[in-house]
């Protein structure tokens, strides 16, 4: 933990149009007790306030210089050019303040080029630094899965007035708070990271206690795992028990997140014990209303999750495919791995009675997966539905034999 006032925060804006809102912060986080490093992301007019890391130092990072980018925004109205080269210059100066230790918060505050610089950032800051991001409107796409917090103004941020200077002030108030909580994060027992959704739910909560009960500790990703192979990278989580890896039909199938190619390689490179379980492979996981949905999904299965959440059957060919994927990539992995596999279902609504029930389908992926994988990996077929008790016991027994 670290003393309120040892604590550096870093604050990062254009200060030709937020100057005197970042002013106005980095005076309200001193008179805290902290201390405060600005990072100046603006190109075009004066600076209102003064930088400790200036824009000229921001576009040389970047890659240019000042002078250069002045010169592009004189000869283009297009300006995403000049944006990108300027937040690859903020993630480099935050990378290495962090590098250097000189970072236990950082809050950024603007409009929707001061959120993609800001949030762009704060994605070189560790799991457990703090990050508040002060912005005049919530834009979900620049969030990523880290652990960063948006405040919305309820004005736009255009000058000190009552409004602004509440809001301003809460932020600098709230990001000195947390950074006096900052990491590392601590362990007691091995960190097991594991992957749940909510058609898994139960299972994976099973599989929660029994691990506890074997002296492990155990952290979930819901859905997304950009977070989990960071932890794993920097050595936080010891073994991966991937009981719901339905982020590999929006990487590999609808090709929704194909940057994310990288999925299963973390814990192979690192060498630590992984276990895969394919839960909720039996669905394609679309962001839309029912009535929304493409028509070539049309005909198939369906499966209404809630208002702006459906379900899709995925089809053999489709299992097929990732039963490749997965095979390729744990054929590589360093470390002891395994595959644990349900025959009697994938999910809560793929079991006897219930509407994605296709025990033929599912075993497409089982076949294929038998015909590409090594022969050292071991395969546990389980005559069992996923959230039966007694599957998810085999599978955590099946983890602690590979972690021991």
């Amino acid at each position: 933990m670290v003393a309120e006032n040892n604590a550096t925060i870093v604050i990062v804006g254009t200060l030709d149009s937020k100057g005197e809102e970042v002013g106005f912060i980095r005076n309200r986080i001193i008179r805290r007790g902290c201390q405060a490093i600005v990072i100046d992301a603006g190109v075009l007019g004066h600076p209102q306030v003064e930088a400790d890391i200036t824009r000229e130092k921001i576009a040389e990072l970047g890659g240019t210089t000042l002078k250069s980018l002045k010169q592009r925004a004189n000869e283009t109205s297009d300006r995403i050019e000049i944006i990108q080269v300027m937040i690859e210059g903020v993630k480099r100066a935050v990378g290495e303040l962090v590098e250097k230790g000189e970072l236990n918060g950082l809050i950024s505050v603007g409009g929707s080029m001061g959120m993609a610089i800001g949030t762009s950032a704060m994605k070189m800051v560790p799991v457990g630094t703090p990050k508040l991001m002060l912005g005049t409107h919530f834009y979900p796409q620049y969030l990523g899965e880290s652990d960063l917090t948006i405040m919305q103004s309820p004005c736009d941020i255009m000058g000190l007035n009552p409004v602004t200077e509440l809001s301003l002030a809460q932020g600098a108030e709230a990001i000195c708070a947390m950074a006096a909580a900052t990491g590392p994060i601590r362990k007691k027992r091995p960190l097991v990271g594991m992957t749940g959704l909510g058609v898994t739910t139960q299972g994976v909560m099973l599989a929660q206690r029994l691990l506890k009960g074997k002296d492990y500790d155990t952290v979930v990703f819901h859905g997304n795992s950009v977070v989990m192979d960071e932890l794993v990278a920097n050595g936080t989580i010891d073994g991966i028990l991937d009981f719901s890896p339905n982020e590999l039909i929006r990487i590999f199938v609808i090709e929704e997140t194909p940057w994310r190619m990288s999925r299963l390689d973390s814990a192979g490179e690192k060498g630590i014990p992984q276990v895969f379980v394919p839960g909720s492979l039996d669905m394609i996981v679309l962001r839309m209303a029912r009535e929304e949905i493409p028509e070539k999904y049309r005909d198939r299965k369906i499966y209404k999750h809630g208002p702006y959440i459906t379900g899709v059957r995925t089809t053999a060919e489709e299992l097929k495919g990732l039963a490749r994927v997965v095979s390729e990539k744990i054929n590589r992995a360093k470390g002891p791995r395994a595959v644990v596999f349900p025959l009697e279902g994938f999910s809560a609504i793929d079991k006897k009675g219930s509407s994605f029930y296709d025990p033929d389908t599912d075993k497409a992926f089982l076949d294929e997966l038998r015909a590409n994988i090594n022969e050292e990996v071991k395969i546990v077929e389980v005559k069992l539905h996923i959230l039966d008790p007694e599957f998810v016991e085999t599978v955590v027994g099946v983890y602690d034999s590979l972690h021991k």
